[in-house]
């Protein structure tokens, strides 16, 4: 990458609409690991984790991603990708493994063990020597891994390191969200199916179709709201009330997709992935903010 276009294309490829989204659920585990009447956390380990994880692991992830796909259509938080620029597949590498780095050094070196697993399942997936993300089953199974459970993860160690104990024994936020995720990934596929079959990509939404992959979704949706439901964090009524509502509208959104997909154009299935994050979001706060009350 030479010309400061080809710099302005690979920063465009790294999605920063998507670290917004991340950022939050990174959050989640942060304020989760908080006990309560616990003072203020050290600022630098928190920056340090938004830092690797965010922005240098999932940024290099996506645009490592788009180094191999070359998409010409829309993709996610990314409505016109512009064309990869030479050298994108190294320069992305290097930003996931300086991420990775970055957790050993500034936050605990069990976070920088976590991106550095995280680092091998982007290059799994995406590398055409191995391609998972044309592997049905096995995309599904890196997309739990890391984005569900390793972003929570890595947000209840970063916790950790800001000096908010050190407990991992509750392990059902983790397992919760990886399902979440896990319901969530088909939706993000659903609208690319096309452009998927063209270059010859077997992704699980091509291979289970429009209304299987939102039966698995929802499938996926109900574990976890059984994971999430069952957290001993839920102390009080009112917060399990609050979430079970929240983990309905999304169930209900599923439901509501399916029963329409077969009439719908790619564009109104991209809204549905989009719709499906807002909803996200209240899981999200239906968690954290009796947390912070």
């Amino acid at each position: 990458m030479k010309s400061v276009a080809a710099w302005t294309d690979a920063l465009r490829l790294t999605r920063p609409g998507q670290w917004p989204i991340l950022s939050a659920q990174l959050a989640v585990g942060v304020i989760l690991s908080r006990p309560s009447g616990a003072d203020a956390p050290a600022i630098l380990p928190l920056v340090a984790a938004w830092l690797g994880w965010v922005v240098l692991l999932n940024g290099g992830t996506l645009a490592f991603n788009s180094a191999y796909d070359r998409d010409t259509g829309p993709v996610a938080y990314l409505r016109r990708p512009p064309r990869p620029p030479g050298g994108l597949a190294q320069w992305s590498l290097a930003l996931m493994l300086t991420g990775a780095l970055v957790g050993w050094v500034g936050v605990d070196p069990r976070f920088g063990a976590i991106t550095l697993v995280c680092v091998g399942l982007s290059v799994l997936y995406s590398h055409p020597a191995t391609r998972w993300k044309s592997r049905p089953g096995l995309d599904l199974l890196v997309n739990m891994l890391g984005y569900g459970a390793g972003t929570t993860l890595a947000g209840l160690l970063a916790g950790f390191a800001a000096g908010w104990g050190d407990n991992l024994g509750n392990l059902r936020l983790v397992g919760g969200f990886a399902l979440l995720f896990g319901s969530f990934y088909p939706l993000t596929q659903i609208y690319q199916c096309a452009e998927d079959r063209a270059r010859g990509d077997r992704t699980l939404a091509t291979a289970l179709g429009q209304r299987g992959s939102l039966a698995l979704a929802l499938l996926l949706g109900l574990g976890a709201a059984g994971l999430l439901l069952t957290m001993p964090q839920l102390e009080a009524t009112a917060d399990r009330l609050v979430l079970i509502a929240a983990l309905t509208g999304w169930l209900l959104h599923l439901v509501f997709w399916w029963s329409q997909a077969p009439g719908w154009p790619d564009a109104r299935h991209e809204r549905g992935m989009y719709h499906a994050l807002v909803l996200w979001s209240l899981v999200d706060l239906a968690l954290v903010v009796p947390r912070l009350m």
